[in-house]
């Protein structure tokens, strides 16, 4: 008999962590596991729900019928009401594991009673201080109670995290999942660099700089675009690349408005052609103001592209040779000269093998299993 998972996240849309439970949904042995991903709602448009729906996913999304009612009464009543809701899933899915992401083990805490017997799990996506720390103490609370009754298994991303862990919580048995992805996809693209600028309207000569993520304060866009405007004062034949979506596209927009380099950024919106995008550029960038790991600049160096990083990026995210790590508080002629001649600058890096995601997945599988 298959074991039944349910992957709960709160919104499918672009991003780090939904972009990992539609690869865990995906790759998991369907020999072993039933897998469904239930959810709050999602992003119709977003490429990760595009993805997971077109490989036959099964998504149960919580606030439908009426997204518009249930996101007003999430809002006003609080994690109580969500609670209500995933307990009603729970009991129509009746699953062996739940594999709980991101801001919800509050939600899990107020449907306590409908958990025995169900194996939990909740991977930890961002420096555990902000999620399950203090500055979340609601979250926190929640998963004490749930280690100390329902045996909670956390997932860290990385050995510095798990230590963390380990210590927040006075435990000793944090497990490992590495962030990992599909090395085929990005070092395998068979077409053309000339083809893929070309359909992008960007030519040959032209000096690309991309950043993958969010529109959001956590991926710092804002920033990349000043340090743009600022490079294109040496390097007139650049183009910033920027891929993604989120809250702050329209202030990214005015922004890039503001500047008078509209016909110098080109903004694309979820995408699902990550791999030749990567393949366009010459450097890529990644100036976060936080990160629980950043595995997009994994893709980055698996396509082997140098990269100019923030140095709240984790260290465990350095896989190559080719990565410079600046402050924040660096002048932007530090960041532009960097991006112009991204030499590197780090002693340390580990083995990019180690984030093959068909590994990874196994080791995930025996987490599941474990009794």
């Amino acid at each position: 008999m298959k074991t039944k998972v349910v992957e709960f996240i709160g919104r499918i849309q672009d991003g780090g962590a939904e972009t990992l439970v539609k690869d865990y949904a995906l790759l998991l042995d369907k020999e072993l596991f039933d897998v469904t991903v239930l959810c709050e709602d999602y992003v119709p448009e977003s490429n990760v729900y595009k993805q997971m729906v077109g490989n036959g996913v099964k998504i149960v999304a919580m606030y439908e019928p009426s997204f518009f009612v249930n996101k007003v009464l999430a809002r006003l009543l609080g994690k109580k009401y969500v609670a209500g809701l995933f307990r009603k899933a729970i009991r129509q899915l009746k699953p062996d594991v739940i594999h709980t992401h991101l801001e919800l083990l509050e939600v899990l805490y107020h449907a306590r009673d409908c958990l025995d017997g169900i194996r939990l799990l909740f991977t930890c996506h961002n420096p555990p201080e902000m999620l399950i720390g203090d500055q979340r103490p609601a979250e926190r609370d929640a998963c004490r109670y749930l280690l100390d009754h329902n045996g909670l298994q956390i997932i860290a991303l990385h050995r510095d995290m798990a230590d963390e862990i380990n210590e927040m919580f006075g435990i000793d048995n944090c497990a490992i999942i590495r962030n990992g992805i599909d090395f085929a996809k990005f070092r395998d693209v068979a077409e053309d660099r000339h083809v893929i600028r070309q359909e992008l309207g960007i030519g040959d000569s032209t000096y690309v700089i991309g950043q993958i993520g969010r529109f959001t304060y956590q991926k710092n866009p804002e920033f990349t675009v000043q340090v743009f405007n600022k490079l294109l004062e040496t390097k007139e034949d650049a183009c910033l690349l920027l891929i993604g979506r989120g809250k702050q596209e329209n202030e990214l927009r005015q922004l890039i408005r503001d500047l008078q380099i509209e016909d110098k950024v080109k903004i694309l919106i979820s995408r699902d052609d990550i791999p030749r995008l990567l393949k366009a550029m010459d450097v890529f960038i990644l100036p976060s103001r936080f990160e629980g790991f950043g595995i997009v600049l994994i893709e980055a160096q698996v396509a082997g592209l140098p990269c100019v990083v923030s140095d709240q990026v984790p260290q465990e995210a350095y896989q190559s040779p080719h990565i410079t790590r600046l402050s924040l508080d660096d002048d932007m002629k530090v960041w532009v000269e960097a991006l112009l001649d991204p030499k590197g600058n780090i002693d340390h890096y580990g083995n990019l093998d180690d984030y093959d995601m068909h590994k990874e997945i196994r080791n995930l599988e025996k987490l599941y299993l474990k009794k």
